[in-house]
């Protein structure tokens, strides 16, 4: 694997800004640093990212247990983390200018809000001299080499994932030697979720940090991956899946780190999820509106239903069907969701209450330990049948028999929801109901 060479000792300072990479391991912004000059790294505890909209107590909670595993690891290199408090852009610039650095190294961010941030901090940090150099982190291979024949992006994940496929080969891993490189900096002290004022929302047993990923990770591939394709369904069971999307969502892993580890063991299955999750990143590149606006123009009238009693119902674990209660239980109060059971109470939200996906997706961004926007509003979308290369329209899935395929013994509505009010709904009557009103949409579109 590539090993980062070791700069010039008489070189300027470099600043390394941590956002969504809290790691050390196959960093591009600390490798880019390193190879200009002695490095300082710094993360900024802005209260946006932890009591802003989409913000989850249960993924704040992770994060700074990533930030204390971070301090850690760079203070045993020789390092240590500088941690700021308040608006991102002005901290970072103060602290550039106290250490003096040429420029600073971040991983890029599209999200809407991140790439405001960055661009408000670039022109800051421009007017004395230095530069922000962002680079490509968020997916094994970046979006600008992945295009159709015709130069432009893909619009089908089949596309996009055999075109993925093809480069992943020249995007390994790079192992950092950070010897002699890192910059001292006092200890930092990691607050408590209760110190920043971030009420204790929900509880489960992912430790946070780099070490503990990457151990989850050795520990995946070699006793649960083998078994992924056939077991990835067994919504009961933890064990099932690699739980690795928060470690994923805030940089604790690379994303090149996992995608190798699914090619070496030859798991189809896996690298296949794990480009889904990538799909996402893209179509959130291209669209940065992914959360906010219907991508399918046939779609855009669609017509909502306003009803806050039954959005109510689904959030409290009260619509009568066990596989969309207990999954609404184990969200509350544990962050996680199996993907399966994600899109069983996402559809329901949808096609049998008609409400629209926005809500939904804002529910489950301030719930979910993982909580990362592309992959949320992009499935979403998927199952409301309103994105890019979504699941049909006309698919409505059934609580009831996804229920006996997926959890054939009640273990799983046992644990969550065993108790059993009457249905909110008829499912059938609200199938077609949901049909008709998507009909009635692709009709309007064709007229117009």
């Amino acid at each position: 694997m590539p090993t980062v060479p070791r700069p010039n000792g008489d070189a300027p300072l470099q600043l390394v800004w941590f956002r969504r990479d809290l790691r050390v391991d196959d960093n591009p912004a600390l490798a880019a640093a390193a190879e200009r000059g002695p490095v300082a790294c710094c993360f900024v505890l802005d209260p946006r990212i932890f009591r802003g909209p989409g913000a989850a107590a249960v993924r704040v909670r992770f994060m700074l247990e990533g930030l204390a595993d971070l301090e850690r690891s760079l203070r045993t290199l020789g390092g240590g983390l500088h941690l700021r408090q308040g608006p991102s852009e002005r901290e970072l610039a103060k602290l550039a200018g106290e250490l003096g650095a040429e420029s600073v190294h971040a991983c890029a961010d599209d999200e809407p809000f991140a790439r405001e941030r960055d661009d408000r901090a670039g022109r800051i940090l421009a007017e004395d001299g230095r530069g922000l150099v962002l680079h490509h982190d968020l997916t094994a291979v970046p979006h600008h080499e992945l295009r159709t024949a015709a130069g432009t992006p893909f619009q089908r994940y089949s596309a996009y994932a055999r075109a993925a496929r093809r480069h992943l080969a020249e995007h390994p891993p790079a192992d950092l030697d950070l010897r002699g490189r890192l910059v001292q900096a006092e200890r930092a002290e990691i607050p408590k979720p209760e110190a920043i004022r971030v009420r204790p929302q929900a509880a489960n047993d992912l430790k946070g940090g780099e070490s503990a990923a990457l151990a989850q990770l050795q520990a995946w591939a070699r006793d649960g991956l083998a078994a992924y394709g056939a077991r990835r369904d067994e919504i009961a069971d933890p064990a099932a899946t690699s739980r690795l999307s928060a470690a994923l969502k805030l940089g604790m892993l690379s994303p090149r780190r996992v995608t190798a580890a699914a090619v070496e063991a030859g798991s189809d299955a896996w690298l296949s999820e794990l480009l889904w999750r990538d799909w996402f990143k893209y179509v959130l590149h291209h669209h940065a509106d992914l959360a906010d606006r219907t991508l399918d123009p046939a779609l855009e009238k669609l017509e909502w239903e306003d009803d806050d009693a039954a959005f109510e119902a689904w959030t409290r674990s009260e619509t009568g069907f066990g596989l969309v209660d207990a999954g609404m239980r184990q969200l509350a109060q544990t962050g996680e969701q199996p993907n399966r059971v994600r899109m069983v109470c996402a559809s329901f939200l949808t096609k049998d209450l008609h409400l629209d996906w926005r809500r939904g997706e804002r529910w489950y961004r301030e719930h979910l330990v993982d909580g990362d926007l592309s992959s949320n509003a992009g499935n979403w979308q998927w199952v409301a049948g309103t994105g890019v290369d979504a699941s049909p329209w006309f698919r409505v899935m059934s609580p009831l028999v996804q229920e006996q395929r997926f959890d054939p013994d009640g273990a799983y509505v046992e644990r969550w929801a065993p108790d059993r009010p009457a249905p909110i709904v008829d499912h059938k009557a609200e199938r077609e109901r949901a049909l008709d009103r998507y009909r009635r949409a692709r009709a309007a579109a064709t007229r117009r």
